[in-house]
Formats: structure tokens, sequence, C-alpha cells
């Protein structure tokens, strides 16, 4: 095994150096498209995609350009350290994204992308099965995610990790040369594989390794979009998932114990339909308490669908000399289930539908692909389990209509989704009049009373914001984040104005059709589309005058997008602030604790800094919120602290290691709430 060290490290380096790119890819992506929620699904499309691209390589080439093969893995170098390009705010979207990655990322992601089917071929020179390798692969995946969210992006920044992550790959370069060097020697590819044995496989066997990598594929890019609605789109939320995926790899193709078709446990091949029937329930409008336990539901749901699918895609692999081409089939199931998340979804549907078409579609194919244990297991199974099963499935089915009965019912008015989001806004019947509310995911974004301007939900007069309009009176303020536009109804004086930023037009649509608040304001209220660091920054470019307040309200899902809140971020509101002027910023949050971030920024900038909860003794159509206030210096927020609940942010929880987010460097897990 001594002569195997090198290609052992060669495929282990590699899916490492691979699965870190990924995510590092995407802390790249984020400040350039707005914390978009779609940023990450698309560039998993595009990782797919080129995954294809190496397999077809590999598939085609890899064999006939020996040596050669080193080129293609040295060819890189030229692009170290990896990185997305210079900023370009108009090219925002699922085109601007794949331009910038194709560009940019292609050629080292093929390169390393190729390593553990070409590794696989150099094994099977020496006449050793080959399949071990593709689960060593999958294991320096898993390790890469691990290790970019408990020590990489807590502890570095984005600099660091590029230059770092490009001597990784030099050492890559090295090993691969050695592995080659130490694997050429033995008997040619065409007389250690290739002769003779099992024929090639048959079309229908090729469709069901394609359909068995779909859809744990889609479903996978499914729940996360699942969660970062919620969550918002942080590495964390990405890596989560995707572990799980790449796990059920990693088992799955480890050699099974006598007697067993894989390593995948006996209790998920045999439950999955069932783990699946309850996620779609719960998916489709069933109650499971919502925050992390619902995320923890569907995440346990993901493991279960990957586990029995991937499972049963190593039960059916062929021989290894048609390695090559079952890896290429793999490869182009799992770019078309990317592509039919990324591509067609936001086109086709309104909502999230991918989640439970992904399930339908790996029922149905299971079905076909076993229909002959099927059809054997009915013939033998006790009717009790059979009839167990039967009424499971009609008691979840009458669920999943009652659940969309019940949405019917409550009057949803409109369901939007764009690259940034999912919205519905809905009308809930009231004595004193009816309300509407504008929701992502299960975060309200905003309500009004019809035929009322009275701010609500988080805008109320007597929360925090009242609090602000009423010490300060601002004559001049900026919005960051439109929701449905309820902070234009502290405009009480004629001569008040209030610009809002607004990236996703989608959200300015159904602020106009569906909520009064700016038609109220009228002219005192103005639209900005577009990303609010990019506008602000031209204003300052301009000399436009200064604002009296800077409110931050964006949220995508329930957490604010991190590059709204570094220090450059900040740097750039006191440059639009007036001298005395406010910084307001909406934290309400589930998941993140945003206030020790605040804290540390504002220390670092030498800020004054005041924060309130406002969460309890509310009235009907209040929700607690959690706002923070920043100045240059105290005597702008004297006002605010007189005012009930506010306290000096410097007696808030410090940060857990103390370091300021930056546009290098932010650390959302340490932010986290549990």
């Amino acid at each position: 095994m001594r002569r195997l060290t090198s290609l052992h490290a060669f495929v282990f380096l590699g899916a490492l150096l691979l699965f870190s790119l990924e995510p590092l890819v995407g802390r790249l992506l984020l400040p350039h498209f707005g914390g978009a929620f779609h940023v990450w699904t698309t560039a998993l499309m595009f990782f797919q995609g080129a995954l294809f691209l190496a397999y077809l390589y590999a598939h085609l080439f890899a064999d006939r350009a020996g040596a050669l093969h080193l080129a293609l893995v040295a060819a890189p170098i030229a692009l170290l350290p990896p990185s997305v390009g210079a900023a370009a705010p108009d090219e925002a979207g699922t085109l601007g994204i794949l331009a910038r990655l194709a560009l940019h990322i292609a050629l080292p992601f093929v390169a390393l992308a190729t390593t553990a089917v070409v590794a696989q071929r150099w094994r099977a020179r020496s006449g050793e099965a080959p399949y071990a390798l593709y689960a060593l692969s999958n294991a320096g995946s898993l390790g890469a995610l691990a290790l970019y969210a408990l020590v990489i992006e807590p502890f570095f920044g984005l600099n660091v990790q590029r230059w770092a992550w490009g001597a990784g790959y030099l050492v890559y370069v090295a090993l691969a040369v050695l592995a080659w060097r130490r694997t050429a020697r033995h008997a040619p590819l065409a007389v250690a594989i290739d002769a003779g044995g099992e024929p090639a496989p048959r079309a229908g066997a090729m469709a069901y390794w394609a359909m068995l990598a779909a859809a744990p594929s889609a479903f996978l890019m499914a729940v996360t979009n699942l969660i970062a609605l919620e969550a918002g789109s942080v590495p964390l939320v990405w890596i989560v998932p995707l572990a799980i995926y790449l796990g059920s790899f990693v088992v799955a193709f480890m050699d099974p114990p006598p007697g067993e078709p894989s390593r995948v446990p006996r209790l998920m091949r045999r439950l999955w339909p069932h783990v699946a029937a309850v996620g779609a329930f719960f998916y489709s409008g069933g109650d499971a308490g919502g925050g992390w336990l619902e995320t923890v539901l569907h995440l346990a749901v993901l493991a279960f669908v990957t586990f029995a699918a991937h499972g049963e895609l190593y039960r059916r692999r062929p021989a290894a000399r048609w390695l090559t081409r079952y890896y290429l089939v793999i490869a182009a199931g799992g770019g078309l289930g990317g592509a039919f998340v990324a591509l067609l979804a936001p086109v086709a549907f309104r909502g999230l539908w991918e989640y439970p078409i992904a399930l339908a579609a790996l029922a149905l194919t299971m079905v076909i692909g076993r229909r002959a244990e099927l059809a054997a297991w009915l013939r033998a199974a006790p009717k009790l389990a059979i009839g167990v099963s039967l009424a499971l499935a009609v008691v979840i089915g009458v669920k999943i209509a009652d659940g969309a009965g019940e949405r019917e019912a409550s009057a949803t008015l409109a369901v939007r989704r764009s690259f940034y989001g999912v919205y519905r806004v809905t009308r809930t019947p009231r004595g004193e009049g009816a309300v509407r509310d504008l929701v992502s995911g299960s975060t309200r974004h905003g309500r009004q009373r019809e035929r009322d301007g009275t701010p609500l939900s988080y805008y109320h007069p007597r929360g925090p914001l009242g609090d602000v309009f009423t010490a300060r009176a601002p004559s001049r303020t900026a919005v960051v984040g439109l929701g449905v536009g309820a902070a234009a109804g502290h405009l009480t004086r004629a001569e008040q104005r209030m610009r809002f930023f607004e990236i996703d037009p989608v959200v300015i649509e159904l602020a106009q059709a569906h909520f009064s608040y700016l038609r109220r304001a009228g002219a005192r209220a103005e639209l900005v589309a577009g990303d609010a660091r990019v506008s602000l920054e031209r204003e300052r470019v301009r000399g436009e005058p200064p604002y009296d307040l800077i409110l931050v309200d964006a949220f995508a899902g329930d957490a604010i997008p991190s590059h709204l809140l570094t220090l450059e971020a900040l740097r750039l509101y006191l440059d639009r602030l007036a001298a005395d002027g406010v910084l307001l910023l909406h934290v309400s949050n589930r998941y993140y604790d945003l206030r020790p971030v605040l804290r540390a920024n504002a220390e670092r900038l030498g800020l004054a800094g005041v924060h309130v909860a406002r969460t309890t003794e509310l009235a009907l159509d209040q929700d607690p919120s959690q706002y923070v206030a920043l100045a240059r210096d105290e005597a702008p927020l004297e006002a605010l602290r007189l005012r009930a609940g506010w306290r000096r942010l410097r007696d808030t929880p410090a940060l857990a290691g103390g370091h300021a987010w930056t546009d290098d460097h932010v650390a959302p897990l340490r932010a986290l709430s549990l």
C-alpha cells in the first residue's frame, strides 16, 4: 500500500480544496449580489455543471492524455489566488453569477473535479478495486465543509483564505506529479481495466443512475433554499445541507458488510418514503413549531432521502471498466437536478415547489427501478404493514390538501418569487378592518390595516421606530430596505422626506400594489432601486446633502445581509449622515444576536450606541422588535435614553473573539442565537 500513499493524499487534498473553494466562492459572491438567496443555488448549479465537464474530460481524454493531464492540473496556477473579479453592480442575477464563475473559477474547479475519477483509473492499473477512492474523496469534501464552517470562516478573512487556498493548490500539483509517477509504471489501462468483462451499461440503467443523482441534487438545493429563506443566505446555511449530501456519498460508497447492498443503514433504506412524506406535509403547511425545530426536521428528511438514493446508486454500480461512464452519468444527473432548481424553478414556480417535485421524482424513479422487488414485497408483506403504509399516505395527502385549503381561505392576494426570495401577500379579515401582510417564509416583513396609514408590526408608533421619530423628527431619512413601506407612515410633517433603497424589484411592485404607505406619503417618499451600498456611494460621490437619519431595515430571510453591517458599510453610512445624525439598525431576529457585532464595530469606529428590545405589553398587530442606534457622540442619543427600554450598547455582551465584522471577515457562527 506504500506506493498508493501519494495517490490517497492526492485524492484527499483535491477533494478538500474543491469543497473549500465552494463556500469561499459563495462568500466572495455575496457582497456583489445583495445577499440573494439564489446566489448559492446558482453557484451550486455551476459547480455541478463544471463537475460534469470534469467527468466528461476524464471519460474521453484522461487515459489517452497520460502525463499531459498534469498540464490541466497545473494550468490554474495562473489564476491563483481565486477571486470572482471586481464589483460590477449592474450584473445582478443568474447570468451575472455564471459569467463571473466561468471567467474566474471554472478552470481550477474543473481541474480539481477530475481528481477522484482520474485517480481511480490510475489505481485500477494495479488491479485493485477503485471505488473506495470515491468514498475517500467525499470524506475529504466533508472535511472541507466542516473545516470551513468551524475554523476557516470564524477565524480567517477572505484574503487569508484565498492565499492559503492558493498555497494548498501548489501542494496539490506536486502530489499529482508524484501520484502519476508512482502509478505510470503499471500495466496500460486498456489491459488492466478494459479487457473483457461486463458489457456496456444499457440506456435504461444509465437513465436510472441519472435520476438517482438528479432527484437528490434538486432536493439538496430545495432544502437549502427553504432554510435560507428563514435564516438568511450565509455559508453556515449552505454547508450543513451540503455536508449531509456529501456524507451520504461517503457512507454509500464504502465497502458494504457481507450480505448488505451498501453501508446505508437498513432503517434509512426502508423508511425514507415515510420520512419524505412527512417532510412534504410540513413543507405544504404542517406546523413543526418553526425556527430551529423545523430546520432540523427538513435536514433529517434530506438525510434519509440522500442516503437511500445514493445507497441505491452504489448498489447499481457497474464494473470498474465502466466507472468513467458511471460518474459521467451521475454528474449529468446532478447537473440537471441543479439546473432545474436554479434556472427553471424561479421562472416556472411562484413558491419552492422543487421540494415536493424532487421527492416525487425520486419516489417514481425507485418504483420503476425496483418494481420487481416492490411487487415481491407486496405479495409477501403482512397485510397490516401494507394497510398502515397506505393509511399513512392517505392521512398525509389529506393533511396537505387541508393545508392548501387553509392558505386559500386566508385570502392570499399575491405570491411572487424573485432572485432574492419568495413573497406572499395575505389578507386577514378583522372586525375593525382587514389587515394585509407581506411574508417571506415564516418571517413577516410588514403589515397594514386597510384604510389606515398607521404603521404596524415592527414599525408601530409606540415601538422603537416611533421613539426615534418622536425624539428626532428627522427632515431627511434614508431607509435601506423597503418592506411594505411602513416607515413612511412616520412622515407627519410636510417638509419631511424619506428615500427608500430596495434591491428587489418584486418587493417594490408588491409594496406599491398591495399597501398604501407609499401612496399616502406621496412625493415625500422616494424609491431608489438597487443595492443600497452602491447607491449611497454614488450619492456620496455626487455630493448630495446628508441625512438626519439612516435606517437599515434590509432582510434576507430573517437575517440582515452581512455586507450591510460591516465596518466598511458603517463608514459609508457615517459619510452620508449629518454631524448630529443617527444610524438606526433594525435587528429583530430569531437566529442571530447582532448586538454584540454592532457593539464591536461601534467600538472600532469610536461610536456611541444604544439599543432596545420592545417585546412585552404589545397591542394587536404589534410585533416584538429590537433596534440599535449609533451616533458619533452621545448627544444625539440622549433623547432616546430617556425613553423606556433604551440602554447603552456597551452594556450588551461582547462579541466572542472580539473581532469586528469587515467586508473581508464576517463570522455568522459567532452571532448565532440558539
